[in-house]
């Protein structure tokens, strides 16, 4: 879920600063200064706005000035991340602190490589106020806190108020049911304009997330109810993948070429006319906000539609976290203490609003989240689930989800007439078992 995105190298930055004075200085002397003699490095994901991304280095040298220390930080494309991981992890040169998504906090918890900070989360917590009970659930096992939240990303409903308003409907749809119905009224192959810009690719993080939200709306799980059990084949989640199935086979809503989508696919059918609704973080809007004014003004924001039982949003969270081969631990959680300070953090998180939502829910009153189009992705934070639903997050789900089982199953779901939701749903239960019963 990370459109937009593109591969970059990694951007370095030495923050060498001074130290204090050694012995007097001789009359028309500049004082000498000490090197600093520690260097913390920082692995953050490059961001998608460039004021968030100058800002951290702003923020690192800051820190390095007060602390008489050298900050050295990557700013890394997300995709570049999981290799770089994997080498330091092996060859044991990880960095003090890292930005991780909370999948990989899960992966690294169960290698045994992070360092417990749940001192660091009280303390940080002591200080600015309290953080979303979800996205700190989402980083604990067995009780501890394997990360610190940094930011959070929200899934909404993008749609356009022009094309809507021209097919007879007054408002965005609030169930699946009413969304399936919008979109065939709005699908006009002769225009090259379709109700649904929904997709299925391999590695296609927005169809995986998306599935989960109705199936998790339908009362349905592609996990367990208690971290061990499986409960996938059941007739909720069955229920949930004809609704999908229908609206590409029978409705034909959806873009003749969203099968084979990746990332971007939902983003490009958006842009250019030929999806009417869509699902998205924020970064769609920060782009044709800059970018296209007029597609702006007819862009609306809704949540995700509700099923049967309510609407459950996929929630991301995104964490800083220290390695337990860092060479500088405390100074490393000092640093992340530093990075989440609420009156720096504050001005951080707006500048990349709406995508970059904050982790404490009292900001969400500030005015920038208030405005029409950036209300709805703070507002969403409040029905967030996670891998694992619904039971908590562990690090099978993480494994099952990077595993693309999902995708691969509504894929072959999709393409193939003879294969059924209920043959579908099985065969994807049957997966899933493995890797959960896989010592």
């Amino acid at each position: 879920m990370k459109p937009w995105v593109t591969k970059a190298m990694a951007v370095t930055l030495m923050a060498s600063v001074a130290a204090g004075c050694s012995g007097g200085p001789s009359a028309g002397e500049a004082p000498k200064q000490e090197k600093p003699t520690q260097t913390l490095t920082f692995w953050m994901k490059k961001q998608l706005f460039e004021d968030q991304n100058k800002l951290i280095l702003e923020r690192a040298k800051q820190f390095g000035a007060e602390n008489q220390v050298n900050v050295n930080v990557e700013l890394i494309a997300y995709e570049d991340f999981y290799p770089k991981w994997s080498a330091a992890i092996e060859s044991k040169t990880t960095p003090d602190v890292s930005f991780f998504g909370y999948q990989e906090v899960g992966q690294f918890y169960a290698k045994g490589v992070l360092e417990d900070v749940s001192d660091l989360v009280k303390k940080v917590e002591s200080d600015n106020g309290e953080i979303h009970e979800s996205m700190k659930k989402a980083i604990s096992f067995q009780g501890k806190q394997y990360a610190v939240p940094f930011w959070t990303e929200s899934q909404v409903l993008y749609y356009r108020k022009d094309l809507l308003k021209n097919a007879g409907f007054d408002a965005p749809p609030k169930t699946w049911d009413e969304f399936r119905a919008m979109a065939k009224k709005l699908t006009d192959p002769g225009k090259g304009v379709y109700g649904a810009g929904l997709g299925y690719g391999k590695g296609n993080s927005d169809a995986e997330f998306l599935t989960r939200a109705i199936i998790w709306s339908y009362g349905g799980s592609l996990d367990t109810k208690d971290g061990k059990t499986v409960i996938v084949n059941s007739p909720e989640t069955i229920a949930a993948a004809k609704f999908i199935k229908e609206m590409f086979t029978v409705d034909k809503s959806t873009p003749p070429s969203s099968i084979g989508w990746d990332d971007s696919g939902n983003n490009k059918a958006y842009l250019s006319g030929q999806a009417a609704m869509i699902f998205n973080v924020g970064s769609v809007l920060g782009t044709i906000k800059k970018d296209n004014p007029e597609l702006y003004e007819n862009t609306g924001i809704a949540p995700i539609p509700a099923g049967p039982k309510g609407s459950v949003i996929p929630g991301i969270s995104n964490n800083l976290g220290i390695f337990k081969d860092s060479k500088n631990k405390d100074l490393a959680k000092k640093f992340v203490e530093y990075m989440v300070k609420e009156d720096w953090y504050k001005t951080w998180v707006e500048k990349g609003a709406p995508l970059t939502g904050p982790i404490y829910p009292e900001l969400a009153n500030e005015p920038v989240w208030q405005e029409e189009k950036n209300k709805g992705f703070v507002e969403s934070i409040k029905s967030f689930a996670f891998l694992g639903f619904p039971s908590e997050y562990n690090p099978k789900a993480g494994e099952v989800f990077n595993l693309r089982y999902v995708n691969d199953t509504f894929q072959k779901l999709l393409l193939d007439a003879n294969y059924t939701p209920e043959t579908a749903i099985q065969d994807l239960h049957a997966k899933i078992e493995e890797v959960y019963n896989k010592q």
